[in-house]
C-alpha cells in the first residue's frame, strides 16, 4: 500500500473492469499454487470482486466498498490485510484517485501465471516451498509438469493451415485496417500493464562471487540467470557472497558446472530453517561488537538502545527471530518462519525495521509466538508512516506517547490515583558529565529486559491514551 494512500472507509467507491473469464487451467493453478500463499480470505476476495465486475471503466458507474464488506462478512482491515496478498502475489493491481464523486478505487484483476512461469518464479517458488513443504512442493511440481510425449522415430504428417483453409494473399500482404488497430490496441495494453515489482534492489557483491565460482569451476551464465533467487535467499536469510557461493558450489555439477534452482532452494531451506544452538552469551557478544557500528538517531538513544539498533541493522529477520526466541529459550516455529519470509518477500520494510517489528512483539508484548494480525497490523502502521529505520521507529513509538501525557494524567486524577513517574534504568542513566554510566559495552539480559519493559510502557500508555 502507498505511503500516501488515505485512510479506506465502507463509504469510499470501487470500480472492477471486466476481466476475461479464468480457464479451467488457469482455475486448477489459483486453487493449487497460489491458494497456499494468499489464503482463503485472499482467494474468496478475488471471486468476490469478480462478481462486482463492471462492463465499463467509468468512474461514475462505481460500487461502495460496503457492498464488498457485506460479501464476505469481514472488516475493513482483514479486507486490506486480504487485498494486499492479491497484489504482491501479482493477481491484483490497485489504483487510487479522487473526482468530484469522492474516492474510488480501480481493481484491475490480474491472471495468475502459467504453472511453467510459477514455478520459474523464484519468489513465488521460494514462498511456496516454504509454505507447504518439500514434499508437497514436489507434488505440486509433478502436477503441474508437462506429459513429454516420445516422437521419436515418428513422422509429422499434421496439415497445415494454408493446406486448410484458403486466405486471400493480398489480405497478407496488405494487413486489413481492423486488423491493425486491434494490434496497436493491444500493444499499447501490454505496455501499460504495471509489471510485478522488483523486491531484489539489494547491495550483493556479485564480483566476489562470481571470482568464488569461478574457482570452483561452477557456470556463471546460470548464476546470472538465477540471479533473482540468489538475491531473495539471500536477503531472508542474511547469506553473505561466501557462504551462497559455498552453497552454490554443493550443488553444482563437477562434471558441466550447472546446478538444479530447486536443489539449492531445497539446501538453503534445510540448513537456514533449523534452529542453531547459538546460546545467550554468543548474542550478547555479536550485539557488544555492533555496538560501534555508526548510527545516526533522530532522537537522544541510550546505550543500550543504540546496541539494539546496531544489532537490527546487521542481522538478518530470520537470525534476529532465531536468536531471540533462544534467548526466551524457545524456539522458531514454522508458521513463524513463513510470516517473515512473508513479509521479506512484499519489499515494503527494511530488514532492520523488520528486525524491530519482531523485536517489539516478542519483547514488549511478551508474546511466545509472532501472531499473524499483530504482525501485519504493526508493519502495515509502521509503512503507512514511512518508519524506514530503527531510529524512526523507536523514536515513533516516543512520538504516540507525548501528545497524549496531558489527558492520561487528568484522567487517572479523576480517578484519584497519583500519576505514575517513568523510572529510568540505572544502565539508562547518565552521569553528571552527560556520559552514560554502563559497565561494559555489552548489551547484557537484564538490560534488554528492562529496554523492553521501558518499550512496553510507551506502548501501553499510548493504548490507554486511545
Amino acid at each position: 500500500m502507498p505511503k500516501n494512500e488515505p485512510s479506506l472507509t465502507p463509504k469510499t467507491g470501487l470500480v472492477v473492469p471486466a476481466a476475461p473469464a479464468l480457464s479451467a487451467t488457469e482455475q486448477a493453478v489459483l486453487a493449487e499454487l497460489y491458494l497456499p500463499l494468499i489464503g482463503p480470505l485472499a482467494y474468496s476476495l478475488a471471486a468476490a470482486l469478480r462478481s462486482l465486475q463492471t462492463p465499463s471503466t467509468d468512474l461514475t458507474h462505481r460500487r461502495s466498498h460496503a457492498e464488498l464488506l457485506g460479501i464476505l462478512n469481514v472488516d475493513l482491515p482483514t479486507v486490506v490485510a486480504a487485498r494486499q496478498k492479491l497484489e504482491a502475489t501479482g493477481l491484483l493491481r490497485s489504483y487510487y484517485r479522487q473526482d468530484d464523486l469522492g474516492e474510488v478505487y480501480l481493481y484491475v484483476l490480474q491472471r495468475p501465471l502459467p504453472a511453467t512461469q510459477f514455478f520459474g518464479d523464484d519468489l513465488l517458488s521460494v514462498l511456496l516451498l516454504d509454505t507447504v513443504g518439500e514434499l508437497r512442493y514436489q507434488q505440486l511440481a509433478d502436477q503441474f509438469t508437462p506429459t513429454v510425449v516420445d516422437i521419436q522415430g515418428a513422422t509429422d504428417v499434421s496439415a497445415n493451415l494454408l493446406d486448410v483453409f484458403h486466405i486471400d494473399s493480398q489480405k497478407v500482404t496488405h494487413v486489413p485496417t481492423e486488423i491493425q488497430t486491434v494490434r496497436a490496441k493491444q500493444a499499447t495494453a501490454t505496455e501499460m500493464t504495471p509489471a510485478m515489482p522488483d523486491l531484489t534492489d539489494e547491495v550483493f557483491d556479485w564480483q566476489v562471487l562470481g571470482q568464488i565460482l569461478k574457482q570452483n569451476y561452477v557456470d556463471l551464465e546460470q548464476v546470472a540467470q538465477s540471479r533473482q533467487l540468489i538475491m531473495t535467499e539471500s536477503r531472508v536469510y542474511g547469506i553473505s557472497e561466501v557462504e551462497m557461493a559455498k552453497l552454490i558450489s554443493e550443488v553444482a555439477s563437477l562434471t558441466t558446472g550447472q546446478f538444479d534452482e530447486s536443489q539449492l532452494k531445497l539446501l538453503i531451506a534445510r540448513r537456514y530453517e533449523r534452529p542453531t544452538n547459538s546460546t545467550t552469551t554468543q548474542l550478547e557478544a555479536r550485539s557488544a561488537a555492533t555496538a560501534a557500528a555508526d548510527t545516526t538517531p533522530a532522537v537522544k538513544l541510550s546505550t543500550a538502545e543504540q546496541q539494539l539498533v546496531a544489532y537490527a541493522k546487521q542481522t538478518s529477520p530470520y537470525d534476529f527471530l532465531n536468536e531471540l526466541k533462544q534467548e526466551k529459550h524457545g524456539f522458531v516455529t514454522s508458521g513463524e518462519n513463513r510470516l517473515i519470509h512473508d513479509l521479506v518477500n512484499r519489499g515494503v520494510l527494511p530488514n532492520a525495521v523488520i528486525n524491530m517489528v519482531v523485536y517489539y512483539l516478542l519483547q514488549n508484548r511478551e508474546l511466545a509466538a509472532l501472531n499473524k494480525n499483530l504482525l501485519e497490523t504493526v508493519a502495515n502502521d509502521w509503512q503507512q508512516h514511512d518508519i524506514m529505520t530503527p531510529e524512526a521507529a523507536l523514536a515513533y513509538l516516543r512520538e504516540r506517547q507525548q501528545p497524549k501525557q496531558p489527558r492520561q494524567r487528568a484522567t487517572r486524577a479523576r480517578n484519584g490515583r497519583t500519576p505514575r513517574k517513568e523510572i529510568v534504568p540505572k544502565w539508562a542513566q547518565k552521569s553528571a558529565d552527560g556520559t552514560v554510566k554502563s559497565t561494559s559495552n555489552q548489551i547484557t539480559a537484564a538490560q534488554r529486559k528492562q529496554l523492553a519493559a521501558r518499550l512496553a510502557k510507551l506502548d501501553s500508555d499510548s493504548e490507554k491514551g486511545d
